[in-house]
């Protein structure tokens, strides 16, 4: 990443997220110690992009600036940090200062996604940069760099590095860009007109589609993931609603794949509950015929009032949303199936366990 003078122009830049850039700056340079930039527990593609471009930033402003993540990076991450960044996973970390006063959040929508983080940023002052529709950290924040219009944060980072900061980026910097936008649309299937123009200028600049693409690319399933997979199914709690099929479970890891065989099998809606320690975990996932027909919303209509329900954070897209809370796990699977029959049920649906 080189500097230059000034940033470049594009019409898609909103003139509020310019002002905010801008305000990001001055408080980096004030705070007067090294500052924390991160993002939530088991970091995916996506926010280790905002995290890593954002470092790399505040460091071309002659800033101390140290990449934290809690709990590493997701599966995906690794084969990123290796395939795109040339790195291991474990070296994409900085050593962690031993005093902040400014910390930096990327793609984190509540407290309880920083893990072991959250109680030092909330003792700071902090920035979110996100684009989820619901926010409960920007709420807290000295500076909120929101933007639910973005499909990826990756997308609101390239504005700000490109057309607002002028940085020039690197081919790494460019293609963990594009492969944190590419992993959070689902390899653009989520996509709006201008996430397609910044991949575009993210190729053009030099980004390397087939090269992230291969890096993101799953490899041979393990089995482990294999028999997760089988007990998710044979555990699963069917329910049909209409012409809608909704499945819930519980496993003990590879949720996301889980969600995924879930849909594949012919869910509309697949909810997924683990147990970690003393959190448990939901994650939700949405065909976009549901979300759209039914006018459902995952994080704000499920994963936002689970997470009230027992004290934790919840929220996300409308397709694909997540929560963590601290209480018993058939005290969570049970109020889940609640809240999700009251939920289609206003929806003037009549949900029926499937035999």
């Amino acid at each position: 990443m080189t500097l230059q003078q000034s940033g470049s122009s594009a019409g898609y830049v909103p003139d509020w997220l310019r002002e905010k850039a801008e305000e990001l700056l001055e408080l980096a340079e004030d705070a007067g110690t090294p500052i924390v930039v991160t993002g939530h527990k088991n970091a995916d593609p996506d926010a280790l992009a905002a995290a890593y471009v954002i470092r790399n930033i505040l460091r071309s402003r002659g800033l101390d600036a140290r990449l934290v993540l809690p709990e590493g990076l997701s599966q995906p991450s690794k084969r990123v940090a290796r395939e795109i960044l040339g790195v291991e996973p474990a070296d994409v970390e900085d050593e962690p200062p031993e005093e902040s006063a400014l910390a930096v959040v990327v793609d984190t929508a509540s407290p309880e996604q920083l893990g072991r983080l959250a109680e030092f940023v909330l003792q700071v002052d902090f920035v979110v940069i996100d684009h989820h529709e619901s926010n409960r950290l920007a709420e807290k924040a000295a500076l909120a760099i929101v933007d639910t219009s973005a499909k990826a944060n990756a997308e609101i980072v390239y504005m700000m590095a490109r057309h607002i900061y002028g940085v020039n980026l690197s081919r790494q910097e460019l293609e963990v860009l594009l492969s944190g936008i590419v992993y959070d649309t689902r390899h653009f299937v989520l996509s709006t007109a201008r996430t397609l123009r910044i991949a575009a200028e993210l190729m053009e600049a030099g980004a390397s589609l087939e090269r992230v693409l291969r890096a993101l690319q799953s490899p041979p399933m393990e089995i482990a993931e294999r028999i997760a997979r089988i007990k998710a199914a044979k555990r699963m709690h069917a329910l049909r609603a209409g012409d809608y099929i909704v499945a819930v479970t519980n496993v003990g890891a590879y949720e996301s794949s889980v969600a995924r065989a879930l849909l594949d099998l012919g869910a509309d809606m697949a909810l997924i509950v683990s147990e970690h320690g003393d959190e448990v975990r939901v994650i939700g996932r949405a065909r976009k015929s549901i979300v759209e027909k039914l006018d459902v919303h995952l994080g704000r209509d499920i994963m936002e009032p689970l997470g009230s329900m027992f004290g934790g954070g919840g929220g996300g897209h409308a397709q694909a949303a997540g929560a963590t809370v601290r209480a018993d796990l058939e005290r969570v699977y049970a109020a889940l199936l609640e809240l999700l029959e009251k939920l289609l049920k206003s929806k003037g649906l009549e949900p029926q366990a499937l035999a």
